[in-house]
């Protein structure tokens, strides 16, 4: 079995592991509290799994396409988990997260209604863009004479406690599903949030769960705690004001939504009390074009992680005739794009190397189910552990309540 390996760069790493030992009995209690998150505690009941793979392949008969509706934690993680594939199941799935009006009435005036599956998703079933969603359907759908079949077809996820979008549900006699009460919309991957979306789309999720249980066996045996040391490297240098920006580089298309998923994750678990590390995702290659030279040139005041996985001899040949007499592309001729790939990854890192900028690498062998199922673990272990050290609460977002109240008031 394949499992990710992690590299540290330009970082003093012996002095983050004199940091940990001096400071054991915090790590300890760290350790304990992580190990029994709902979130990934969720993992060892196979019953559970089996269930949300019923409900999937039961939601699923006679449809091939299927629309998922809700934002941030609601549709990262499935978005992440269904990004790894490639072609037409990964068509299958299509994910409505905003509410831009225009976009949103111009995607559903196109829907075959006849083998089209709506799955609403709202942990609190008060969220007001999945509401209005949901609400602006039945309106659509009731003025096409087609609200019977369209309610037929919908499939709800929610807490099961009064709320808008359960009493909608419960009064159109929807299929309703409940949410995890103990986990958040941010941690809900591994809940039938995610898994249900990923079922449907053609992942394995036991090969998911069994990269998620890989990677919590090896921390409880105390083989693995490089959540540890990257969650001490941030709140010792957090501290000195050192480091403001956590840049995470992935160099693969099937890694993009695994970047939002990431930033989110990252973002609302750590900004609070004045505290925090400002997330950006960057793409390989595409953003060396647009980000690099601000990270090389710039202010040092960021760490980098780059997600590489082996890319040579994969993808289109280069057509050695067209380049082979031209100087200055001869280099490229009969190679394949994933050379060029693997060349420029290598090449980015080594370059930051050679500036002193300090960063991992995280290499997946291979981009799968059990790999992203380890990498998705890995973050939420290293970002839940560095809210520990830092202090705050991983598991609320306090600061965006105004906004809520405020959004209400504009519109009451």
């Amino acid at each position: 079995m394949n499992n990710l390996i992690v590299k540290y760069h330009n970082v003093d790493i012996e002095k983050i592991a004199y940091l940990l030992k001096k400071e054991i009995e915090i790590v300890d209690n760290i350790q304990n509290n992580i190990l029994n998150m709902p979130a990934l505690n969720i993992t060892y009941n196979d019953d559970l799994l089996n269930q949300a793979i019923i409900n999937a392949n039961d939601f699923s008969k006679n449809k091939n396409h299927f629309m998922i509706f809700g934002t941030g934690g609601s549709n990262l993680g499935s978005k992440a988990l269904i990004n790894i594939l490639q072609g037409r199941e990964k068509n299958r799935i299509s994910f409505y997260d905003n509410i831009d009006p225009i976009g949103f009435k111009y995607s559903i005036e196109r829907v075959d209604l006849k083998k089209t599956g709506c799955i609403i998703i709202s942990k609190s079933g008060e969220t007001p863009e999945t509401l209005s969603q949901f609400a602006s359907l039945i309106q659509f759908f009731d003025q096409e004479n087609q609200l019977e079949f369209f309610l037929k077809n919908c499939l709800i996820i929610t807490e099961n406690k009064a709320s808008s979008l359960r009493e909608i549900s419960n009064q159109y006699k929807c299929t309703i599903l409940d949410h995890e009460v103990n986990i958040g919309g941010r941690f809900s991957v591994f809940s039938n949030v995610g898994m249900i979306p990923a079922i449907i789309a053609g992942i394995d999720v036991k090969k998911i769960h069994n990269g998620i249980k890989d990677i919590l066996i090896k921390v409880k045996e105390g083989s693995f705690n490089e959540h540890l040391k990257l969650a001490k490297f941030f709140t010792s240098n957090i501290n000195t004001n050192q480091i403001k920006n956590s840049v995470l580089m992935t160099y693969s298309d099937a890694l993009f939504y695994f970047g939002k998923w990431y930033m989110q994750l990252w973002a609302e678990s750590i900004g609070k009390d004045g505290k925090g590390i400002t997330p950006i995702h960057a793409v390989g290659t595409t953003d060396q074009h647009s980000q690099l030279q601000l990270y090389l040139g710039g202010p040092k005041d960021k760490f980098f992680s780059f997600i590489t996985t082996n890319h040579s001899k994969l993808g289109l040949k280069i057509h050695e005739k067209t380049l082979k007499s031209h100087k200055n592309s001869s280099y490229l001729a009969g190679k394949f794009m994933g050379d060029l790939m693997q060349a420029e990854q290598q090449a980015t890192m080594d370059t930051f190397s050679q500036n002193g900028l300090a960063f991992r690498e995280i290499n997946l062998p291979k981009i799968d189910e059990f790999s992203l199922g380890q990498l998705m673990t890995l973050s939420m272990l290293e970002t839940v552990a560095t809210c520990y050290f830092l202090g705050v609460n991983p598991f609320d977002q306090p600061a965006v309540e105004q906004g809520k109240i405020l959004t209400k008031k504009y519109l009451s």
